[in-house]
């Protein structure tokens, strides 16, 4: 699978929100919800958002695939 670019990394920002996870669409997490407007989270932050955890181990439901989803805010 070929993930869409990842939004920059901006961390002066960052302010312990729910996190959420992404794969081939950087504007929508996993779990559908708009993270079009939020910075990606810094390294070594996990996410917390229960239904994007679940997702995660399973195919993309947009593009199919189970691997290289990223971390967004």
């Amino acid at each position: 699978m070929t993930t869409a670019p990842a939004p920059v990394a901006d961390t002066t920002g960052y302010d312990n929100e729910t996190t959420h996870v992404y794969c081939c669409d950087p504007n929508t997490a996993l779990c559908g919800w708009d993270v079009s407007d939020t910075p990606e989270v810094p390294d070594g932050v996990g996410h917390d958002c229960i239904v994007c955890t679940d997702l995660e181990t399973q195919p993309c439901p947009i593009c199919g695939d189970g691997n290289d989803k990223e971390t967004a805010r």
